[in-house]
């Protein structure tokens, strides 16, 4: 069958190579130029024929992007993963409030935030919290009634904020407190609920802790009996704490101290000083004399009491303590009761024991 012509624009779209490729092997036309306007004819076996060729060699012809999208694609970003993102969140500046201040009012109504100034002649030197330096303007240009209006304003805001936060400390302390057992002995400072011998030093409370004396016999006075045969020397017994001193440190000389008993008596206590001796401390000495007389030696120091509430009792001293050792002790019917408070006070300038 001779080859017809292939229809004008048909094969419009379609590269060079594939449509040499396609007439070399269907034997069909390409379409001519029209020649004097005229129209050329072609057959439907033709628009077939060529409709599966091109079908068959779309591999060859879609296979390669156009160079417009392969462009595109290499122009576009690539796709960063998402820790990139989680980089870039974490490393993200924090927001830092900015300096305190206060307001230099200027004569226009607008104002610099300065940390201070001075007034120097004709001139203001101020201190810029937003430039982090030295500046100066003329003074004239300076609003002084709205710049001291706002300074008393800003000293009633500071004033407003420390109350609060007070009041948010006193919060705090006051968490678990039992409100019935709560005795405030200083503004805004309650002694404990719980039972107990407690001081008080620089507003701060803190709970005494008992230590036990013992009774020691003078051997010394015992074995010049034994040798020399006379019975009738006076023997001696120390009531005598372990240790030279205190654990309880103290810096005040002027301490206050109280005490709310489990059973609500008012306990008979005696502040006393102690002695030093070796490795103890002698709280009191106890003389027996021939006639069976016991004479009973202590240094005791002064104090007053008091009653602020129901069961509870606080004691003050009648002059400054001087730095040494002393325990409150409780006496009864038998005598001194073996368990005391005791507490030491340092010289000024001691260093806190670790």
């Amino acid at each position: 069958m001779p080859a017809e012509p292939i229809a004008q624009g048909a094969t419009e779209g379609y590269p060079e190579s594939t449509l040499q490729d396609l007439s070399g092997r269907s034997g069909i036309k390409r379409p001519e130029a029209e020649v004097g306007g005229g129209t050329l004819s072609f057959s439907a076996s033709n628009t077939i024929c060529l409709a599966a060729m091109l079908l068959a060699a779309a591999p060859k012809v879609w296979t390669r992007p156009p160079a417009a999208f392969q462009n595109a694609q290499q122009d576009a970003p690539r796709a960063k993963p998402d820790t990139d993102s989680d980089d870039a969140k974490a490393q993200a500046p924090i927001a830092v409030p900015l300096p305190k201040g206060k307001k230099l009012v200027l004569a226009d109504g607008s104002f610099q935030m300065v940390r201070e100034y001075s007034v120097e002649g004709d001139r203001v030197r101020y201190w810029s919290v937003e430039r982090s330096a030295w500046e100066e303007i003329p003074a004239k240009l300076v609003n002084w009634d709205a710049t001291r209006n706002a300074e008393g304003e800003q000293s009633k805001q500071d004033e407003e904020l420390k109350a609060k936060i007070r009041a948010s400390e006193l919060a705090e302390r006051l968490r678990g407190i039992d409100v019935d057992k709560s005795l405030e002995i200083k503004p805004g400072l309650f002694l404990p609920d719980g039972v107990g011998f407690y001081v008080l030093e620089d507003r701060l409370i803190f709970e005494m802790k008992q230590s036990l004396a013992a009774n020691h016999l003078n051997k010394g006075r015992e074995v010049t009996k034994i040798l020399t045969g006379i019975p009738i020397i006076p023997s001696k017994q120390n009531l005598e704490v372990p240790g030279a001193h205190a654990a309880k440190r103290l810096k005040t000389a002027e301490p206050e101290f109280f005490m709310r008993p489990d059973d609500g008596r008012e306990p008979r206590f005696q502040l006393l000083r102690l002695q030093v001796n070796g490795s103890h401390r002698v709280v009191e000495t106890i003389n027996l004399h021939m006639s069976g007389e016991q004479v009973h030696n202590v240094k005791e120091v002064e104090f007053q009491t008091w009653t602020p509430a129901t069961g509870v009792f606080r004691y003050t001293v009648s002059e400054k303590l001087a730095p040494g050792e002393y325990a409150f002790v409780e006496s009864t019917n038998e005598g001194i009761n073996g368990y005391v408070w005791d507490f030491g006070i340092d010289p000024p300038g001691t260093k806190p024991q670790k």
